[in-house]
């Protein structure tokens, strides 16, 4: 199972992600409130909103040549060159509309703070593609590690001591820097002086995947924007929260999705194409192995889980299974993306990506308006449906492929078991404070994972060789 055992790090550096993720944002959640953090990402959303202008497919344009092996060095060059002269168009622009930015967030100091985190990304970004290249995925993943472990350390600090919002912005812009720090220290690639036609071989391709670059950063930023618009700052906190928690569940496909493109840009080069089929089928069987379950465990006990942050969560129940739902179409579209690019036909993936940011951007502002935050739920979720099953129809056109139905519906069997299992102890169990949740939550895990691999042979040994790998190369070895 090579593209398992190549996704076994970055799988398990995702998991400590995301579990200091889920820590950092419930403690944030317990001492600032709903207000708090809606006040917060409206700040890192204006973040990731003006990045867009400072990579426009820069990133994954220098991974694919960086993964084919040949002057590495001045791509990477041409890369930093190209992130700092757009760098230098955002922080103007971010001057222009500075009334605006300050309004719009609703609070000054962080203003100030989005040209040192822009600064961050644009020496951090050359980074991260020369080891996505290099295929040191992993290694890569690990800077994210290291800026969620600072930034949620120092929000414990800084929130304990009464510094409130602040103390969120400062957390996480000290976070970036902790991990550009790191980030120089591991990268291999050292920066040589492009010429004209590395500044072009990345354009050429780039032309194309920038919109992939904003439409990933669109997924998780437009409702933000929207309701930022249209609602008060305390349900974008409980939204966020909700989104947050939705991406537990992504974090499986998100491992696999990370290796997928520069193994397929590699044996694309070589013209392997019966291999990158055995590894497209092979990865569709795992994107959403926990993504099912997930959906089914919101709808039973996504209310318990949100009151873990604060009883004023709890109203966003319907909005976290809706995200959810957002998610699992998100694992199979990305994946998909990421091969079509990996492929040389980041063309293809630009019309997907103009169907879902269109589609996302007016379904938000007219269901935002009707339906409130709910309906930024469902645009959310409905777009990336679109774009996946188009996604799907683009891939199957380069290279034939069967998707997976058996062991999909396997999975889909085993997630619909676990909530008929936990349905009746929700009810008498309720309401559902901590204690009912964190048992039901590992109850449903079992359920799930034991109906599963009685089911599913195939699922069954392969799991069983991950174990046996995990075990060997990262606790025993």
């Amino acid at each position: 199972m090579r593209l398992a055992k190549s996704s076994i790090a970055v799988f398990l550096i995702k998991i400590f992600v995301a579990v200091i993720g889920f820590l950092g944002t419930w403690y944030a959640a317990r001492v600032v409130g709903a207000e708090g953090l809606g006040v917060f990402y409206l700040f890192t959303a204006v973040v990731s909103g003006l990045s867009l202008f400072t990579s426009f497919g820069i990133g994954s344009a220098t991974t694919k040549r960086v993964s084919e092996g040949r002057e590495q060095g001045e791509f990477l060059g041409a890369a930093f060159l190209m992130n700092l002269g757009l760098y230098l168009v955002t922080i103007s622009i971010a001057l222009i509309f500075k009334d605006e930015i300050i309004g719009f967030i609703g609070y000054e100091p962080a203003y100030y703070f989005i040209f040192i985190v822009l600064l961050f990304k644009v020496f951090k970004k050359p980074i991260k593609y020369a080891l996505k290249g290099e295929r040191r995925v992993a290694t890569g993943k690990s800077l994210s590690l290291v800026s969620d472990s600072v930034r949620v350390g120092l929000w414990v600090v800084l929130l304990t001591a009464g510094a409130g919002v602040f103390g969120l912005v400062v957390g996480y812009v000290v976070g970036y820097l902790a991990a550009l720090a790191v980030g120089l220290f591991l990268i291999s690639i050292r920066l040589k002086l492009p010429s004209k036609r590395h500044f072009k071989s990345i354009f050429d391709y780039s032309k194309y995947s920038w919109l992939g670059s904003i439409e990933s950063k669109a997924f998780s930023w437009t409702d933000t924007i929207v309701l930022g618009l249209f609602v008060a700052p305390a349900y974008i906190g409980i939204y966020e929260v909700a989104w947050s928690i939705s991406g537990l569940f992504y974090f499986v496909a998100g491992a696999i999705g990370s290796v997928l493109f520069p193994n397929v840009s590699h044996l694309a080069s070589k013209g392997k194409v019966d291999e990158i089929r055995d590894i497209i089928e092979e990865a569709l069987i795992y994107v959403p192995i926990i993504a099912f379950p997930g959906l089914v465990g919101a709808a039973v006990v996504g209310e318990g889980v949100l009151r873990l942050y604060g009883e004023e969560f709890t109203i966003g129940y319907i909005v976290l299974t809706i995200l959810i739902l957002a998610r699992i179409g998100n694992t199979f579209k990305s994946s998909m993306t990421k091969i079509i690019n990996g492929m040389d036909r980041p063309d293809l993936s630009f019309r997907v990506y103009v169907v879902f940011l269109v589609l996302n951007l007016s379904l938000n502002f007219v269901l935002v308006y009707l339906f409130g935050w709910v309906g930024a739920a469902v645009a959310t979720a409905f777009s990336i449906t679109v774009a996946a099953l188009i996604a799907y129809y683009y891939l199957n056109r380069l290279i034939s492929i069967k998707l997976p139905f058996r062991e999909l519906g396997k999975e889909v069997f085993a997630a619909l078991i676990m909530g008929l299992a936990l349905y009746p102890l929700s009810i008498v169990l309720s309401p559902l404070l901590f204690f009912e949740t964190i048992f039901l939550v590992v109850l449903g895990t079992l359920v799930y994972f034991g109906v599963l691999l009685l089911i599913s042979t195939e699922i069954r040994v392969k799991l069983h060789g991950l174990s046996k790998t995990i075990y060997m190369e990262y606790i025993k070895g």
